[in-house]
């Protein structure tokens, strides 16, 4: 399982040392830093989120009563209709953030997930996302995607019968798709679970295509592989 994570704020000190200490832990995923909830609105809307740190106090989110130098960390949940949300507080960090707090708080909200079955994101009834190329918007199938490939100026995406490039960002592609059926396991590379063909202590193939892997992905990916999609 890996933790879909934002964060909200504007730019306070520390927030660069936040997303290194964020990057540090092998089952978060790290999607982005917003200053208003409308510029995260594509994640939220997309509810693939998990967690949200809030790093400014503004509505919608208020500041605690009598709270000075904390970090709110929130969980999301969500609701029908679609762009229907709402947060779960899960813990006050206080100020200045150290690794090991950081660390402890993900491993409190992973075993409140996984443990006490805390529903994760899952809205997709939709069977496909729309892709805009450099011709026409393309209607992408979930099942047919294989993997995603970021090149230098451009993103393709390797479908069973062809390949669809676009300018998108990789952010917001990874925000239309499933949390539980695909995963980034390269800073260059998205594979879709159900197209694994081969899973090696070093890469993963998709078909013929090789992809490389470390060790904590390596073992986050063999976990996930195994789950029910």
């Amino acid at each position: 399982m890996v933790l879909n994570c934002i964060i909200l704020g504007n730019d306070p000190e520390g927030f660069g040392e936040l997303e290194t200490f964020l990057s540090a832990i092998p089952y978060v995923y790290f999607a982005g830093r917003y200053q208003t909830m409308k510029e995260a609105r594509i994640w939220l809307d997309a509810q693939v989120i998990d967690v949200l740190l809030v790093g400014c106090y503004d509505d919608p989110l208020p500041p605690p009563p009598g709270q000075q130098d904390v970090l709110p960390v929130m969980v999301m949940t969500y609701s029908d209709p679609p762009g229907s949300f709402d947060y779960l507080p899960v813990e006050l960090l206080q100020l200045p953030l150290t690794q090991t707090a950081l660390t402890e708080v993900f491993t409190k909200i992973y075993n409140l997930i996984d443990m006490e079955g805390i529903a994760r994101p899952s809205k997709y009834a939709a069977e496909y996302f729309v892709l805009k190329t450099a011709h026409r918007l393309e209607k992408v199938f979930y099942k047919d995607l294989q993997y995603i490939e970021v090149m230098d100026d451009h993103i393709t995406l390797h479908l069973e019968d062809q390949k669809l490039v676009t300018t998108e960002t990789l952010d917001w592609i990874i925000s239309q798709l499933p949390a539980n059926a695909f995963m980034r396991v390269h800073r260059w590379f998205v594979i879709s679970l159900r197209h694994i063909t081969e899973l090696n202590h070093d890469h993963v193939m998709i078909g013929a295509a090789r992809i490389s892997l470390t060790s904590s992905i390596r073992n986050e990916l063999e976990k996930r592989y195994k789950l029910p999609m």
